[in-house]
Protein backbone atom coordinates (compact mmCIF):
# COMPACT_ATOMS: atom_id res chain seq x y z
CA UNK A 1 0.00 0.00 0.00
CA UNK A 2 1.34 3.51 -1.19
CA UNK A 3 0.20 6.44 0.73
CA UNK A 4 0.26 9.91 -1.07
CA UNK A 5 -0.23 13.24 0.48
CA UNK A 6 -0.18 16.66 -0.38
CA UNK A 7 -1.24 20.22 1.46
CA UNK A 8 -4.48 21.76 0.92
CA UNK A 9 -6.11 24.93 0.84
CA UNK A 10 -9.35 24.18 2.56
CA UNK A 11 -8.30 22.89 6.10
CA UNK A 12 -10.34 19.69 5.79
CA UNK A 13 -8.74 16.30 5.24
CA UNK A 14 -10.03 13.97 2.00
CA UNK A 15 -9.07 11.25 0.86
CA UNK A 16 -8.57 9.61 -2.66
CA UNK A 17 -8.93 5.86 -3.29
CA UNK A 18 -7.37 3.70 -5.76
CA UNK A 19 -7.61 -0.05 -5.89
CA UNK A 20 -7.29 -1.06 -9.36
CA UNK A 21 -8.63 -4.74 -10.38
CA UNK A 22 -4.94 -5.47 -11.48
CA UNK A 23 -3.84 -5.41 -7.79
CA UNK A 24 -7.04 -6.97 -6.17
CA UNK A 25 -9.06 -8.89 -8.80
CA UNK A 26 -12.19 -9.74 -6.55
CA UNK A 27 -14.29 -7.02 -6.08
CA UNK A 28 -14.99 -8.35 -2.54
CA UNK A 29 -11.80 -8.29 -1.46
CA UNK A 30 -11.43 -4.43 -3.40
CA UNK A 31 -14.81 -3.24 -1.28
CA UNK A 32 -13.37 -4.55 1.74
CA UNK A 33 -9.80 -3.04 1.70
CA UNK A 34 -11.92 0.88 0.36
CA UNK A 35 -14.32 -0.04 3.58
CA UNK A 36 -11.13 -0.34 6.04
CA UNK A 37 -9.04 2.49 4.35
CA UNK A 38 -12.62 4.53 4.52
CA UNK A 39 -12.81 3.83 8.34
CA UNK A 40 -9.55 4.36 9.53
CA UNK A 41 -9.14 7.78 7.48
CA UNK A 42 -12.76 8.54 9.27
CA UNK A 43 -11.37 7.96 12.92
CA UNK A 44 -8.04 10.15 12.34
CA UNK A 45 -9.78 13.00 10.53
CA UNK A 46 -8.71 15.33 13.31
CA UNK A 47 -4.90 14.13 12.98
CA UNK A 48 -5.46 14.93 9.26
CA UNK A 49 -6.51 18.08 8.75
CA UNK A 50 -5.51 19.96 5.93
CA UNK A 51 -4.15 17.22 3.88
CA UNK A 52 -5.66 16.10 0.70
CA UNK A 53 -4.62 12.40 0.89
CA UNK A 54 -4.53 9.04 -2.12
CA UNK A 55 -4.02 5.30 -0.72
CA UNK A 56 -2.91 3.33 -3.84
CA UNK A 57 -3.28 -0.44 -3.49
CA UNK A 58 -0.02 -2.50 -4.63
CA UNK A 59 -0.10 -6.52 -5.45
CA UNK A 60 -0.39 -8.78 -2.32
CA UNK A 61 -2.52 -6.39 -0.23
CA UNK A 62 -5.65 -8.62 -0.68
CA UNK A 63 -3.86 -11.33 1.10
CA UNK A 64 -3.72 -8.88 4.05
CA UNK A 65 -6.22 -9.22 6.90
CA UNK A 66 -8.32 -6.19 7.94
CA UNK A 67 -6.27 -6.17 11.26
CA UNK A 68 -3.08 -5.94 9.49
CA UNK A 69 -4.71 -3.00 6.67
CA UNK A 70 -5.54 -1.33 10.27
CA UNK A 71 -2.62 -1.14 11.61
CA UNK A 72 -0.72 -0.32 8.19
CA UNK A 73 -2.75 2.84 7.54
CA UNK A 74 -1.89 3.49 11.72
CA UNK A 75 1.41 3.95 11.12
CA UNK A 76 0.95 5.80 7.59
CA UNK A 77 -1.40 8.40 9.63
CA UNK A 78 0.88 8.85 12.11
CA UNK A 79 3.92 9.60 9.98
CA UNK A 80 1.47 12.05 7.70
CA UNK A 81 0.62 13.89 11.05
CA UNK A 82 4.10 14.19 12.15
CA UNK A 83 5.20 15.83 8.52
CA UNK A 84 2.09 18.07 8.31
CA UNK A 85 3.60 19.91 11.78
CA UNK A 86 6.49 20.50 10.16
Amino acid sequence: MTVLARRNDGGLARVGLAISKKHVRRAVDRNRIKRVVRESFRLHLELLQGLDIVVLARGGIAAKNNQELRAALNAHWNKLARCRKS
